[in-house]
C-alpha cells in the first residue's frame, strides 16, 4: 500500500531553492570585492551549480514515483511520454526559436543554424558538443540548457529499465548501481581522458544525482523510509562537510579538479537528499521549504531557470543604458537585480499565459491512481 502523498509545498518550496542558488551562481559575484565578506560568498558561490543537483534529486524522487505508481496500468508509457513532453517542450522548443530569431535579427542567421540541431535533438551535453553550443552567434544564448539535456535523455532511457526490475528491492539496487556507476566514471575519466572538463555535463557523469533520488521515492515507498529519516540530518551535515572539504582540497568549489569531480559532488548529492527528506518530515527544513515566497518560485521556477540565462545579454544591455560606466560593485548588483526582475517576471508571464494551456492537456494522460503524484511532477 502506498503512503500518503510527498508534502507538496515543501517540495515546492525546494524547487525555488534550487533555482535561487543557481540564480546566485550566475550572478552573485563577488570574488574580486575589497569586503571580505563579499569575498568568502563569492568563493563559496562558485559551488552555487550545485542546485542543479538539487534540481535533479527533486527530479528523481517525483519522476521515479509516478513510474513506480504507474506499474501495471493501461498506457503507462504514452501517459509519461505526453504528459513529460506537454510540460517540457513547449517552453524548451519555444527558447530555441527565440534564439534563432534572435540570430537572424543580429544577420548570424546561418552560422547560427548550423549549429541549432544540437539543442534541437537534447545534445547540448555531448563532449565535443557542449562547447559549441556556447559557439552559437545568437544574442540569446542556450549554454545552460545541458541540464534538460541530462534528464530528457535519462528518462528515454529510465522508464524501461526501471521496469525490468521485478522488485521495489531491486529497482532500489539499480538506483544505488546507478549512483555508484557515475562515481566510477567520474574518477576513470579523471585518470583517462585528456579533457576530463568535456565531461562534466555527460549524461553518464550526472545519472547518480537522478538516480539519488529515485532511491528515496523507492524507500518512501516501503518500511526502510523511518530509517531513513532517521539518518537524514547526519547525512545531511556529513554531506554538506565532505563539500566543503572537498571544495578547500579542490582550491575552488568550481565543479572541475579532481576533487570535486570525485567526491565533492557525490557528497553534495547526498546532502541535497537528505534535505529532501528533511523538507518532507516536520522540523526547520520543512518550515523554510514551505515560506510561501519560495513556494511561489518553484511553481515558476522552470520558467526561471531558462530565462534567467537566456536573456543574459538583454540584460547586460539594460545594466549599461542605464548606469553606464560605475564601479563594479555596482554595475554586479544593478545587473543582479535586473535579471531577478526580468527572469521571474518573464517566468511567470510565460507559465500563466503560454505552459499553462499545455499543462491542462496533461490531464488527458494520466491514472486515476497517480494523479496526485502526477501533480507534483516537474
Amino acid at each position: 500500500m502506498l503512503k500518503k502523498r510527498p508534502h507538496i509545498p515543501a517540495l515546492d518550496g525546494l524547487r525555488g531553492m534550487a533555482v535561487l542558488i543557481v540564480f546566485l551562481f550566475h550572478y552573485g559575484g563577488g570574488t574580486h570585492s575589497s569586503l571580505l565578506p563579499m569575498r568568502v560568498f563569492g568563493y563559496l558561490n562558485k559551488g552555487g551549480w550545485a542546485g542543479v543537483t538539487l534540481f535533479f534529486v527533486l527530479s528523481g524522487f517525483l519522476i521515479t514515483g509516478i513510474l513506480w505508481d504507474s506499474r501495471g496500468k493501461p498506457h503507462w508509457w504514452r501517459n509519461f511520454v505526453m504528459r513529460r513532453t506537454l510540460r517540457i517542450f513547449p517552453l524548451y522548443y519555444a527558447s530555441i526559436v527565440l534564439v534563432v530569431l534572435a540570430a537572424a535579427f543580429k544577420g548570424t542567421l546561418y552560422p547560427t543554424l548550423r549549429l541549432i540541431w544540437i539543442p534541437v535533438f537534447f545534445l547540448q551535453n555531448m563532449p565535443h558538443l557542449n562547447g559549441l553550443v556556447d559557439k552559437i552567434p545568437s544574442p540569446l544564448g542556450l549554454f545552460h540548457f545541458w541540464s534538460l539535456a541530462v534528464e530528457e535523455q535519462f528518462y528515454l532511457l529510465w522508464p524501461a529499465v526501471l521496469f525490468l526490475q521485478r522488485s521495489r528491492s531491486r529497482a532500489r539496487t539499480l538506483c544505488l548501481g546507478v549512483f555508484l556507476f557515475a562515481c566510477i566514471f567520474r574518477l576513470l575519466i579523471w585518470h583517462l581522458a585528456p579533457n576530463p572538463s568535456q565531461f562534466s555535463e555527460f549524461l553518464l557523469t550526472r545519472a547518480g544525482e537522478l538516480a539519488a533520488g529515485g532511491w528515496l521515492a523507492l524507500a518512501y515507498r516501503g518500511p526502510e523510509w523511518s530509517r531513513v529519516k532517521a539518518a537524514a540530518p547526519y547525512a545531511a551535515l556529513a554531506g554538506l562537510a565532505g563539500f566543503l572539504i572537498s571544495g578547500v582540497l579542490n582550491g575552488t568549489f568550481e565543479l572541475i579538479g579532481f576533487w570535486l569531480a570525485v567526491t565533492g559532488l557525490p557528497c553534495i548529492t547526498v546532502c541535497a537528499a537528505a534535505l529532501l527528506v528533511l523538507a518532507m518530515e516536520p522540523g526547520l527544513v520543512q518550515r523554510c521549504a514551505e515560506a510561501a515566497w519560495l513556494r511561489w518560485l518553484g511553481g515558476i521556477s522552470y520558467g526561471v531557470y531558462v530565462f534567467h540565462m537566456l536573456f543574459l545579454g538583454i540584460f547586460i544591455a539594460i545594466e549599461q543604458k542605464i548606469f553606464g560606466s560605475r564601479s563594479q560593485f555596482v554595475t554586479s548588483a544593478a545587473l543582479l537585480l535586473i535579471a531577478a526582475a526580468g527572469s521571474v517576471c518573464t517566468a511567470w508571464l510565460s507559465f500563466h499565459f503560454f505552459e499553462t494551456p499545455f499543462l491542462n492537456l496533461k490531464n488527458r494522460f494520466s491514472n486515476r491512481s497517480v494523479e496526485t503524484a502526477s501533480k507534483i511532477s516537474i
